[in-house]
């Protein structure tokens, strides 16, 4: 238990606090001409002050501008030279001082003289002769509320130093920044925002959104009253907007909506970000237009490479057909005649995969097929490429429609070719065939290692493979 203070300690301190470091304790100037008073209010004040007496006014304000300053000035009122009141006029007119409490000690108990006094400018007075818990309770009052004072100014200047540099920040922004109140009247705009829009600063603050931007007030005002109704925001919407300094006259723009919240989370209004996509939108058509030239160009070249493999498969078919070819070069002229056709099949997919590219897609010549037959075709050369597997097809139900043959020949290649490479080289793959009313299905299965389902998807793209532990072919896709 603690003991109880002396009696000749500061006002007490609220429970459990510790006392402040003698650094950190109020400073207290007493102003008094007589000595003997001066020690006896410095004796009242206790040791939880920094106390400073002097003899008259002169003294302080020559004081006042050098080392620490003081929380509190203690004046007596009968002084020679300036008086009480007058040395708290004049710290008053200081800029310095005008805040700094002052505590009047006067023997005049007229309530005129008292009003002179508090007119002056002191904050509190104690008549004499005065309690020691009096002039102690009186001063420390001041002394806390010079540090509240001091404490919320101090605060004031933080938050101005953070509101500059948010202005800085808002004005140098590259990207376009508003805010709007809940009744969609504009708060602030930078002057990136300004620009993109072709209007000046001042055109915003204080006017509503149908006044500044009539052209998009009847989208953007549904749009906003739901981000400040749900709080959820609104994220990249484009818009096109008219400018004499954009290329071909326009800008493209993309724009997103944030609710602006308080600290205890109420929306209180939107915030407007908006980005400036015109040379992105440049790039992207560029990139498209080198694009379809590029698909273009291997249109043209795989097409003109369709005349030459025809003569070199020509000229192998007529050595073949001449039976004079020793059997070594017969077998070469097969190979080349083999290498020919898989060449043309290749360049015809090309050719297929850059109509598509080009959005004209890949032409088709429906007729009347049987695809069991077409199916039957394929596993024939297949198996003649692979020699040592085995696929099994089977067949159900009717098989005949209108269909393009040569592209169900592609598909069904494809898919069994697909199964062979990334199954074991002994397993079986099944072709399966089921006829039905309205169409006809056909599943390919295998040994193989499953496909994982994230990859699924992506497999339907263009030169897009799996990634699994099976053999790669040099192909593109």
């Amino acid at each position: 238990m603690r003991p109880p203070p002396p009696t000749d300690a500061s006002f007490p301190r609220p429970p459990g606090l510790p006392p402040l470091p003698l650094e950190d304790a109020p400073c207290v100037w007493v102003v008094d001409d007589s000595a003997s008073e001066a020690r006896f209010i410095k004796a009242a004040l206790g040791t939880g002050f920094q106390v400073e007496t002097f003899p008259d006014g002169a003294a302080m304000l020559e004081r006042l501008h050098t080392g620490r300053a003081p929380d509190v000035v203690v004046l007596d009122w009968e002084m020679p030279g300036m008086s009480g009141p007058e040395v708290c006029q004049f710290l008053r007119g200081q800029r310095e001082t005008q805040a700094l409490p002052v505590l009047l000690l006067t023997s005049h108990g007229r309530p005129e003289d008292l009003v002179q006094g508090l007119r002056a400018g002191a904050n509190d007075y104690v008549a004499k002769p005065f309690r020691t818990e009096e002039v102690r309770a009186r001063v420390d009052a001041l002394a806390r509320t010079k540090r509240l004072v001091d404490d919320v100014r101090r605060t004031s200047e933080e938050k101005a130093e953070v509101f500059a540099q948010l202005d800085a920040l808002l004005t140098s922004s590259p990207v376009g920044l508003s805010l709007l109140d809940r009744d969609l009247r504009f708060v602030r705009a930078n002057a990136r925002m300004a620009k993109l829009d072709g209007l000046s600063v001042d055109a915003y603050p204080g006017r509503t959104l149908a006044e500044v931007l009539p052209r998009f007030a009847a989208r953007l005002e549904p749009l906003l009253r739901r981000v400040m109704e749900t709080g959820e925001p609104v994220e990249e919407l484009g818009f096109t907007l008219e400018h004499p300094d954009a290329p071909h006259g326009e800008l493209y723009v993309m724009a997103s909506y944030h609710p602006v919240r308080t600290a205890r989370g109420d929306v209180v209004g939107v915030g407007a970000v908006m980005v400036d996509v015109t040379r992105l939108k440049q790039a992207e058509a560029e990139l498209r237009s080198t694009a379809e030239f590029r698909e273009r160009f291997l249109g043209i070249v795989g097409h003109d490479l369709r005349n030459p493999l025809h003569s070199i498969r020509m000229g192998a078919s007529f050595l073949v057909a001449s039976e004079q070819l020793p059997p070594a070069l017969e077998r070469t002229a097969s190979r080349i005649i083999t290498s020919t056709d898989r060449m043309t099949r290749m360049i015809t997919e090309l050719l297929d995969f850059t109509r598509s590219r080009l959005g004209s897609g890949i032409p088709l010549n429906p007729g009347a097929t049987d695809l069991g037959q077409v199916a039957s075709q394929v596993v024939e050369e297949l198996e003649l490429v692979h020699p040592r597997r085995t696929v099994k097809m089977t067949s159900t139900g009717p098989l005949t429609g209108s269909w393009d043959a040569d592209r169900l020949a592609q598909v069904l290649s494809n898919l069994v070719s697909n199964a062979l490479q990334y199954s074991p080289p002994d397993a079986t793959v099944e072709l399966s065939l089921v006829g039905e009313a309205e169409q006809a299905i056909a599943r390919v299965t295998n040994a193989g290692e499953p496909i994982a389902p994230e990859e699924l998807e992506r497999l339907i793209h263009p030169f897009q493979r799996a990634h699994t532990g099976a053999h790669v072919p040099s192909g593109l896709g």
